[in-house]
């Protein structure tokens, strides 16, 4: 009787080329396609769409392993939490393509010196290690490390949480205050120096601050890395983060920094959607000096964390430099200044949507602290704009009445 080939579940583009690959390496592939969301979704809402979706067929099918890739960081954010969920084991084919197939090989999920579909093959016939047994303190430290090391915007570390939450680990929040603003920038995706060296080459730069102890799907990670360090980049992304707090109300953001930025100041030019901002700056409406504040793009408000694309693309279009505040995302690999996740989001009644078109904010980056000129009477009386989206009783309603803050995960509460 012929032997049964172990099942693997694979999640990728069509035309990835994992389920053939699977084959080769002596598995039975099980191609589940990922759900695309609708494209006025933020990325947290789609990441946990995407991870509702692939946990009813994983339950259904029952492979032994799951193979995956994404063209998003939501997509591979919620294939795992998907596998987390189920109990399996989870493997990541995905190219270093951005902070977030960094942020996995760090985690344990990527295999770095093994092929994907060889390594899930493997995997769904051992059943170890799992998805959950990856998810510890040490490998999140790794992964937020190797995330922002690449200098790609906050995203990543927003789905991080998600993942810390779904498997119970504590204490990841402060582990990304404390953590995230002392990693220094090692090299953007598509750069010349990880072409040539890839993840393996990036974790090992990060040196002593690496846990070569943690557990990945192909051993400890530290004998995976390579055997000698690789020269350090020529260029290393600039630029720095730093969070900062608006003390008498406790709320908080996270600034995105380029080299040499000063303290982003400047009369407020609000507006209440991404496309009403982005709108603004095409039509040379933001008068020079003014710092940009959009709010309604949280986890209530997008629905799901709007990631502030369009408005980066404007900004660059137009050459213009204006500092950003926003309850959304910075733009993956954007330039500029950029003071994103603000929180308590506008739909959750925080107070940067009592902001005003001509209130004077500043950041001080020294004290870490939100400064405004706004009389605290007057302001503390001021309706708040950015209202949340939870109309209805369609998932994306039902999300928004309960999303948990960005750096929490933005998921359901």
């Amino acid at each position: 009787m012929a032997q049964r080939r172990p099942l693997v579940a694979v999640a990728a583009p069509e035309g990835a080329g994992l389920a053939e690959a699977v084959l080769e390496a002596g598995g039975e592939p099980l191609e589940v396609p990922l759900p695309a969301p609708p494209p006025e979704w933020g990325v947290a809402l789609a990441r946990e769409w995407a991870a509702d979706a692939l946990e009813v067929r994983l339950r259904t099918l029952s492979p032994g392993a799951l193979l995956f890739d994404a063209r998003s960081a939501a997509g591979l954010a919620g294939a795992f939490a998907a596998a987390l969920r189920v109990g399996l084991p989870a493997v990541c084919a995905s190219p270093p393509r951005g902070a977030f197939a960094a942020a996995l090989a760090g985690l344990g999920a990527r295999p770095l010196r093994e092929e994907p579909a060889a390594c899930a093959v493997r995997l769904a016939e051992e059943g170890r290690p799992r998805a959950g047994d990856l998810v510890e303190s040490f490998a999140l430290a790794n992964a937020l490390r190797a995330a922002a090391a690449m200098r790609c915007g906050p995203e990543a570390f927003v789905h991080l949480a998600a993942l810390a939450r779904e498997a119970e680990v504590q204490g990841f929040d402060r582990m990304v205050r404390v953590m995230v603003p002392d990693v220094p920038g090692i090299a953007r995706p598509g750069s010349p120096w990880l072409r040539q060296h890839g993840l393996p080459g990036l974790l090992s730069r990060l040196g002593d601050d690496l846990h070569g102890g943690a557990l990945t799907v192909c051993g400890r990670l530290e004998e995976t890395l390579p055997p000698e360090l690789p020269p350090p980049p020529e260029d290393p992304p600039a630029g720095r983060y730093v969070f900062v707090e608006a003390r008498a109300s406790g709320a908080e953001a996270l600034c995105s920094l380029p080299a040499g930025a000063e303290e982003p100041a400047g009369e407020c030019s609000v507006y209440l959607s991404e496309k009403s901002a982005a709108r603004a700056v095409r039509w040379e409406r933001v008068e020079p000096g003014s710092l940009i504040v959009v709010v309604g793009c949280g986890p209530r408000g997008a629905p799901g964390l709007r990631r502030l694309d369009a408005l980066g693309e404007a900004l660059r279009e137009a050459g213009l430099r204006a500092p950003v505040l926003t309850d959304g995302l910075a733009p993956e690999g954007e330039g500029g200044t950029w003071v994103s996740m603000f929180t308590p989001e506008s739909a959750a009644r925080g107070v940067i949507g009592r902001l005003r078109q001509g209130d004077f904010l500043r950041i001080d980056l020294e004290r870490r602290a939100i400064r405004t000129s706004a009389d605290p009477e007057k302001f503390s009386r001021r309706d708040y704009f950015g209202a949340s989206r939870a109309r209805g009783y369609g998932y994306a309603a039902r999300y928004a009445r309960s999303a948990l803050p960005a750096l929490e995960g933005a998921g359901f509460g």
